[in-house]
C-alpha cells in the first residue's frame, strides 16, 4: 500500500510512473492505493522489495505486508452493494501449484 502526494504536476507524474511500475511488475490493484502480487519465495520477495525501494518517490510512503496464500484467501470483503465487475475472494479462486 502506498500514499503519494498528487498536488503538483511533478507529484502526479511521479504517482503515474509508480503505478505504471507496479502494473509492469505484475502487481494487481485491490483498492486505489493497495496492490498485491503473488511471490513464491523469500529471494524473490527480497528482490521485489529492493526494486520497490529504488522507485519510491522521495516524498512518498510505501508499506509492504507479507501474507500467505491461505491468509489472503481468507480475506473478507464487506461492502454494501458490490460494484459491477468486483472479483470475489475465496479459496476457490486460489491457484495451487
Amino acid at each position: 500500500m502506498f500514499d503519494l502526494p498528487v498536488e503538483t504536476s511533478s507529484e502526479r507524474r511521479a504517482y503515474r510512473q509508480f503505478v505504471k511500475f507496479l502494473t509492469n511488475e505484475g502487481y494487481v490493484r485491490l483498492q486505489f492505493s493497495i496492490y498485491c502480487k503473488l511471490i513464491f519465495n523469500s529471494s524473490t520477495l527480497n528482490y521485489q522489495i529492493t526494486k520497490l525501494k529504488s522507485v519510491v518517490p522521495s516524498n512518498g510512503i510505501v508499506q509492504t505486508l507479507v501474507v500467505t496464500e491461505n491468509q489472503f484467501s481468507n480475506m473478507k470483503c464487506l461492502v454494501g452493494n458490490p460494484p459491477k465487475g468486483q472479483i470475489g475472494l475465496s479459496s476457490e479462486r486460489v491457484i495451487e501449484l
